[in-house]
């Protein structure tokens, strides 16, 4: 009997030694689980605010970017608006210069000699003078083109003009302000009077789509010509 009680006094020793130990590792685990969780916790506080400040810097770069993008824009427009304004210039002045065809309202009119007097170059020049006087803005003589360096004389028979030579009957396009030029051309005592009494005959046309071509450029010399720097 005893020997029995000893026995179970040693088992119900041994069964709480068991228990204390068990809790004793379980209470030692729970801290060191909540150390780990604490830390893990701290770390991803730690990398979620590295993030940000990542963010911020790429947010703040993309911003940057953004207005260098809107500044290139911003130039490569002005680049294009000042080459189409110098496209704009240089087409300008060829076509003052004569070097395009163009069109547009004027008057067509034809002169050819039905009597004993020939058309000569003066005619032509009086012509083309009196049409001058009421801002004609293009002019030409069977599709010769009239420039600064137009010359109009007499060959023989034949009337040269920009150096080709021309044959009656002879037509003149001229675009400008169509009433305006006939008006001129109509005065008392004018051109179209006087190439009556020369018994020439004449007919002048309204147009509202007359094209008159480029004057041949091979006609043009400039190669003794050097500009003047201001």
């Amino acid at each position: 009997m005893k020997i029995f009680k000893t026995i179970s006094l040693t088992a119900v020793c041994l069964v709480l030694g068991i228990i204390v130990a068990w809790q004793y590792r379980s209470v030692k685990m729970n801290q060191v689980l909540a150390q780990y969780e604490k830390k893990n916790v701290s770390e991803i506080i730690e990398e979620l605010l590295i993030e940000k400040n990542n963010n911020e810097n790429l947010k703040q770069r993309l911003q940057e970017l953004q207005r260098e993008v809107d500044t290139f824009k911003a130039g490569e427009m002005g680049v294009k608006e000042n080459v189409e304004a110098l496209e704009q210039q240089v087409l300008a002045a060829r076509i003052k210069a004569g070097l395009e065809t163009v069109k547009g309202a004027g008057l067509i009119i034809t002169i050819e000699a039905s009597g004993l007097k020939t058309v000569e170059d003066r005619h032509i020049e009086e012509l083309i003078n009196e049409l001058k006087a009421s801002d004609v803005q293009a002019i030409s003589v069977n599709d010769e083109r009239i420039v600064a360096m137009s010359e109009i004389r007499k060959a023989g028979d034949y009337i040269m003009v920009n150096g080709n030579q021309l044959v009656p009957p002879y037509t003149i396009k001229a675009i400008g302000h169509a009433d305006n030029m006939e008006r001129s051309l109509k005065l008392l005592g004018g051109v179209l009077e006087k190439f009556q009494y020369f018994e020439f005959k004449t007919s002048l046309k309204k147009e509202e789509n007359v094209v008159i071509p480029a004057v041949r450029e091979e006609y043009l010399k400039i190669d003794r010509l050097t500009p003047v720097v201001q």
